[in-house]
């Protein structure tokens, strides 16, 4: 191995050990996730209401286990994860609100799509620092 490839690999090592890097790359796999969902159900004929539910529950349940397992390194369980459902039904309700919103003003599914992922992992965050994942004590 190159001495520019080992210490390209210490630095990836060294960033992925601090949680806030690791739960914005969680992140982005789910809202990589839901965005395909998403527009395979508009693909499909279904609604951009449809499509932003469905592409939440699918992002949502692997957040769930991608940040507890890796990022916060937290045990599984229902009581976390009613928690944590808790914290993302912010991001739920902002997501409908933002379907409706397309919809009824006419903007193409990717505005809609648009509007979600940037707004929505904002709202997650703060829910998630404070509800979720907090430390007890």
């Amino acid at each position: 191995m190159a001495a520019r490839e080992r210490v390209i690999d210490k630095a990836l090592d060294r960033a992925l050990r601090h949680p806030f890097l690791r739960f914005c790359l969680v992140g982005g796999v789910a809202t990589g996730m839901h965005a395909v969902v998403f527009l395979l159900v508009i693909r499909g004929g279904g609604s951009q209401l449809l499509g932003n539910c469905l592409g939440y529950g699918v992002a949502s349940i692997w957040s769930y286990y991608a940040n507890c397992l890796w990022t916060f390194a937290a045990s599984l369980s229902w009581r976390g994860f009613v928690r944590f459902q808790m914290a993302n039904s912010v991001v739920l309700v902002w997501g409908v609100v933002a379907a409706l919103i397309g919809e009824a003003l006419g903007f193409v599914p990717l505005a809609t799509l648009a509007l979600t992922v940037i707004v929505g992992p904002v709202l997650n965050y703060f829910g998630h620092s404070r509800l979720t994942f907090r430390k007890q004590g």
